[in-house]
């Protein structure tokens, strides 16, 4: 993790750290699955209540601040890894296996306004 709140550890996108933490819906089920810690272009982190299913697919829709405004984004994901930390808390990898072109946009913008993602578009 850098200063800037960038981890990169080899990724290929650098991810933005989450200011105030979104909250994550299952778009099949409407139900909360959790709150994002990361995200980028390719994926994200999230920590969640209980485990996922491991290299499961999920459906996922949040909506990420703007300044007063919120991007709607949702994306079909693969759990990719999952750690328990020392504190009980589960924080899963997701990969973006399935993004709209409107939905890469957005998060794509909200991205370049974050000042991660300046250089790409």
């Amino acid at each position: 993790m850098t200063a800037e709140g960038h981890e990169t550890g080899g990724r290929r996108a650098p991810r933005q750290a989450v200011d105030v933490l979104v909250p994550v819906v299952n778009a099949m089920t409407q139900r909360a699955m959790g709150l994002t810690r990361d995200v980028s272009r390719g994926g994200m982190k999230m920590q969640v209540v209980e485990p996922l299913v491991d290299q499961a697919l999920y459906q996922l829709r949040m909506e990420l601040p703007v300044g007063e405004r919120r991007l709607p984004v949702e994306a079909g994901v693969q759990v990719v890894r999952q750690q328990r930390q020392a504190d009980g808390a589960i924080l899963v990898g997701l990969r973006f296996v399935h993004l709209e072109p409107s939905n890469r946009e957005r998060l794509g913008d909200w991205l370049v306004a974050s000042g991660v993602d300046a250089g790409a578009a």
